[in-house]
């Protein structure tokens, strides 16, 4: 069966960046208000809501889906 669900639910506690985690670092992600082009398709698509994240030492983003 596909996958028809690519982002993770969004976790209960803080949010850590993955990509910072990788060197040993944990560092909280912020609250960030624009989706990516591909996010945003795919929510409208769903009918689902979705919460970026910004990691405000590497800047990557990360999405998750909010239930």
């Amino acid at each position: 069966m596909a996958n028809n669900q690519p982002y993770p639910q969004i976790p209960d506690g803080p949010v850590l960046c993955d990509t910072c985690s990788r060197t040993g670092s944990k560092v909280e992600m912020e609250p960030h208000k624009a989706l990516p082009a591909e996010a945003r398709k795919w929510a409208e698509e769903q009918d689902a809501e979705l919460q970026s994240y910004r990691c405000p030492e590497c800047e990557s983003v990360q999405v998750f889906r909010v239930d």
